[in-house]
């Protein structure tokens, strides 16, 4: 059983445990159902993971605006069939500063969208209260990323 079948099996999980699932029961369900055949199998997903970590984990400070952004993102390339890291501080300057503050809005209605979702789990139900901003920003598209 690979990460897509395990993925497309959790609703088994879901509809066995009910709500308020913890990671340790999918870990525990997973090693139940034989999700990873062999031990090097295992190892190998979890470097993988775990690289991905680390590459989500390395950060630069954008020193126009104070904030803290990812300095790798990942794309799928579907010419290759391989995923690849672009890095922020490769990119021309103007398209940089562009991505930043696409990346700041886009962060504002994330913290607005994960604070509306808790308040709903926990019973609030204001979804009301999170609106998304009125004025809508006229932010031009950025070009597709060129790679070598």
């Amino acid at each position: 059983m690979g990460p897509a079948e395990i993925i497309a099996s959790l609703k088994e999980l879901c509809a066995q445990k009910g709500p308020r699932l913890t990671t340790e029961d999918i870990v525990a369900w997973i090693d139940e159902h034989n999700g990873f055949e062999t031990n090097a199998e295992l190892v190998q997903f979890a470097k993988k993971m775990k690289a991905r970590q680390y590459a989500r984990q390395l950060e630069v400070e954008d020193e126009e605006s104070g904030l803290r952004i990812k300095r790798l993102w990942s794309f799928y390339d579907a010419r290759k069939a391989r995923r690849f890291y672009v890095d922020v501080l490769d990119m021309p300057e103007d398209e940089r500063r562009r991505l930043i503050r696409q990346y700041a809005r886009f962060l504002k209605q994330l913290r607005s969208i994960r604070k509306a979702m808790a308040d709903y789990f926990a019973g609030q139900q204001f979804f009301d209260f999170y609106q998304a901003d009125d004025e809508p920003q006229a932010i031009a598209p950025m070009a597709p990323i060129s790679l070598p």
